[in-house]
């Protein structure tokens, strides 16, 4: 099924009519495959190393207040999660590991930081223009929220690159920087042949396979590294999840 398919039915919270399994994937994509859920003691902890590296490294008073907002509006972000998962009739409290790597590459420096946010947080904003549209009504309202807030996180995040670049030590630590980012980024989005992503689609809680998503974000983030005059990687070179 693809996104020009028909779309399934909606489903209400506590609808008695949603299907076993469409809830299951529910649970199983927000508590267990979204990053964002503040039951996981491993997104508070990642929460800290967000706020540790901004807090280290920005580099003036306003840029630490900016620092400071975007780590309360992903906190929201996983108190949001927390309550659709209960909302399913499921504890969202558990702790476990991240699924996606990119959350434990360290955050060394500034640029690193800039990265996260730029082409990292980027992906949420995906994320969440994917759920705007979903059957599940409670997630679908939130949506607009997060897509939003995403936006203004890696919009932040390239602002920094662009200011980075403007000097040559700091266009070669970024150019450097995005070596090791890409590769991690693209692979937020999981395996093209991914049978749950195949699920999400066919009940309508996504609208794009993994690929086809991966695929979008590729084209429209490339342009705007290459307006910075910024060398991007071989988009299969160092991945994980192909």
């Amino acid at each position: 099924m693809t996104a020009q398919a028909s779309k399934p039915r909606t489903y209400a919270k506590d609808d008695p009519a949603m299907p076993e399994e469409y809830r299951r994937f529910l649970i199983k994509l927000l508590k267990y495959s979204h990053v964002e859920n503040n039951g996981n003691a491993e997104y508070r902890r990642l929460l800290g190393r967000i706020a540790e590296a901004g807090f280290a490294f920005a580099p003036d008073a306003r840029t630490l207040m900016i620092e400071a907002e975007i780590v309360h509006q992903e906190a929201q972000h996983g108190h949001m999660v927390a309550e659709l998962v209960r909302g399913l009739g499921e504890n969202p409290e558990m702790d476990e590991p991240l699924k996606q790597y990119l959350f434990y590459i360290p955050m060394k420096s500034w640029v690193d930081l800039a990265w996260f946010h730029g082409i990292g947080d980027r992906v949420g904003l995906y994320v969440g223009v994917e759920w705007v549209g979903s059957t599940y009504e409670p997630l679908a309202k939130v949506s607009p929220i997060l897509e939003k807030e995403e936006h203004f996180h890696a919009t932040t995040g390239l602002n920094y690159i662009r200011d980075l670049c403007q000097t040559t030590d700091g266009r070669k630590a970024v150019q450097d920087g995005l070596h090791q980012w890409w590769p991690a980024v693209l692979d937020m989005f999981g395996k093209s042949d991914s049978k749950n992503s195949e699920t999400y689609v066919k009940w309508g809680i996504k609208s794009r396979s993994n690929e086809e998503l991966r695929q979008k974000y590729i084209a429209e983030t490339v342009p705007l590294l290459e307006a910075l005059e910024l060398d991007v990687p071989n988009h299969l070179a160092n991945r994980r999840f192909l």
